[in-house]
């Protein structure tokens, strides 16, 4: 799978929940994803007007860097309390691509869950968000009948 398929199921703000671990299933991206200062919120299902636009106790992610050829990171808000971010890399190879993923907490709240087990817990989300993305940007077989 090459490097722009992966940046296009990136691009497309409907799979974030797909691909990214440890997110409700019901969000609603704003309508600049994934530039920088893009927020992610939990969908309520209501529609937001004027001043409450945004609430901060719904948002589950802020882009912090979009390099459309390369790279995502997000500030994710850990179900743990805190926040930690989240750097999605491709790089082209031969015959595809490799993606990295690494997690790094941003508050205390977050840096204290990573101390010990929780740092394995966190490599192997990032395992799991990669191995989602390559799912999702690898085209379907097509029966020849």
């Amino acid at each position: 799978m090459s490097v722009d398929a992966v940046m296009a199921v990136i691009r497309d703000p409907s799979t974030f929940a797909d691909w990214m671990v440890a997110v409700p299933s019901a969000l609603r991206a704003g309508p600049s994803w994934p530039e920088t200062g893009c927020v992610v919120q939990r969908d309520t299902g209501k529609e937001m007007r004027g001043r409450h636009m945004q609430n901060r106790g719904l948002i589950v992610a802020i882009v912090d860097r979009w390099r459309p050829d390369r790279e995502l990171v997000v500030r994710l808000r850990s179900g743990l309390g805190g926040w930690v971010q989240i750097a999605v890399r491709v790089q082209p190879r031969p015959g595809g691509s490799l993606i990295e993923v690494s997690a790094e907490p941003v508050t205390a709240s977050a840096r204290l869950r990573y101390a010990g087990a929780g740092r394995n817990a966190a490599e192997q989300r990032c395992a799991l968000v990669a191995e989602r993305l390559i799912a999702l940007a690898t085209p379907e077989p097509v029966d020849d009948f």
